[in-house]
């Protein structure tokens, strides 16, 4: 910048020396001032230029350093987010080894990270079955179960959700109790003849080598200023986290677009529910009274329709049997 400088004062001086030995000898006094002031412009002007390609320079390295700084923090944590993953996958690949000893399901086959594979939880259900115990083994089997699922999302994802009757709830088994990877590849149906197994996937089991969950739910309204997907017909514990919903349509029933028959075992579609549920009179009262303290709220209270919506989902809930398969069908005079 200096050196340009010097060399637009050098030829403005020379020009200025060879005007302003002609005007002294023919040139009037106002044409040398007029000639003074125009070499004085340019001179300014010069200046002026100079200055701005010095800080033309000047920003374009400060840019040079800035994407150099930038390039420098990505490359770096591109190196610690790879160097994360391979310890982990290290970590868990030595788990694998030594659980895959013992005939573990979870053993990767095609190298996938499971850092690249995470859900992340969009609500939770909120739901009069506490415990597993209990807890109906299908949605459709209690139909006045009502419960809802608490959004931690915008409201503005549910939005058209009322325009249909039923939904798929992706969930997780969060209330197991056994490690994920369980060596147990065949499981015995509650429901099956006695003795039989079949293989894990071949099952509703909730004990899978990924604890996820599908249920269908029937939907009952939409509140998208409290967030909440109102809901029945579900077979889904209280606290249950939710990694997705997606409305069922038309082709997600058998049949629809094929004429092809639902087939399932015989033990599946065999039906073995109560004919009767009664509730004793004191077990009607002690239920008004739970609706009474709000011990069931906010799902059944005396706002709606309280103990007897209540006693309907409840003894949909009982005429399936839930106790274990050796009690399974037999009396008993204990409450």
């Amino acid at each position: 910048v200096v050196a340009d400088v010097m060399f637009e004062c050098r030829y403005c001086l020379h020009l200025f020396t060879m005007t302003s030995a002609t005007t002294r000898r023919s040139a009037p006094l106002l044409e040398t001032a007029a000639i003074t002031a125009t070499i004085t412009a340019a001179f300014a002007l010069t200046l002026h230029i100079c200055s701005v390609r010095r800080d033309r320079r000047l920003a374009e390295a400060k840019l040079a350093q800035l994407n150099e700084q930038r390039m420098a923090e990505r490359t770096g944590r591109i190196r610690a987010e790879v160097k994360l993953r391979t310890l982990m996958k290290n970590e868990s690949g030595s788990n694998a080894s030594s659980s895959n000893k013992k005939g573990n399901l979870l053993q990767s086959q095609d190298g996938t990270d499971d850092m690249d594979n995470r859900l992340v939880c969009i609500g939770k259900v909120v739901s009069p079955f506490t415990k597993r115990m209990g807890c109906p083994r299908q949605g459709a089997l209690v139909p006045n179960a009502r419960g809802y699922i608490q959004l931690s999302i915008p409201e503005q994802t549910v939005e058209g959700m009322d325009s249909y009757s039923h939904a798929w709830i992706i969930f997780a088994f969060h209330a197991n109790t056994d490690r994920p990877d369980s060596a147990k590849t065949k499981i015995r149906p509650p429901r099956a003849p006695k003795g039989t197994k079949v293989g894990m996937l071949a099952t509703r089991s909730p004990h899978r080598p990924n604890n996820i969950g599908l249920s269908l739910v029937k939907i009952v309204r939409v509140d998208a200023k409290a967030k909440r997907l109102h809901i029945a017909a579900f077979d889904l514990v209280n606290g249950t986290p939710v990694y997705d919903i997606k409305p069922v349509v038309a082709w997600d029933i058998p049949g629809h677009h094929d004429n092809q028959q639902l087939q399932v075992p015989s033990w599946v579609s065999q039906e073995d529910a109560l004919q009767k549920c009664e509730f004793s009179s004191r077990a009607s009262s002690e239920l008004t009274q739970l609706v009474a303290r709000g011990s069931l709220a906010p799902l059944y209270t005396e706002a709606n329709d309280g103990a007897a919506g209540a006693k309907l989902a409840l003894g949909e809930v009982l005429a399936q049997d839930p106790r274990a398969s050796s009690k399974r069908g037999s009396s008993t005079d204990n409450p």
